[in-house]
């Protein structure tokens, strides 16, 4: 493509015609790049159809739709359930100061029960 001044001007001395050839040439070219233009856009958005396409495939799993669970790709596990209730800030366990009730042996029990072995 010819755009140095110097070469228009050249043009432009050997006449009309090389001026009007000059012109036409311009058009042609112009007119392929805007079918190029016109072929990207169509592609570009046929692309972009594509890929939103395989996005909504990928956030489809078995909660969300009908597919059955073998075919998650990504699991993501359920988290443990988080408990309510509040922190004391106590040890767990019996605290300091609290009497125990453990049952004792007494010396005379009411009553005795024998547990025989049957087989050995």
């Amino acid at each position: 493509m010819i755009t140095k001044r110097k070469e228009i001007l050249a043009v432009y001395e050997q006449g009309p015609e090389a001026v009007v050839t000059l012109v036409t040439t311009l058009y042609d070219i112009i007119a392929e790049q805007q079918k190029i233009i016109e072929l990207q856009a169509a592609r570009i958005t046929e692309l972009e159809e594509r890929v939103k396409k395989l996005e909504d495939q990928l956030k489809k799993n078995s909660r969300n739709s009908s597919k059955p669970p073998s075919t998650d790709v990504f699991v993501h596990e359920k988290p443990n359930p988080q408990s309510r209730r509040k922190k004391s800030g106590k040890k767990q366990g019996g605290q300091k100061g609290h009497p125990g009730t453990t049952l004792r042996m007494v010396d005379d029990p009411d009553e005795i029960v024998l547990h025989e072995v049957h087989k050995c």
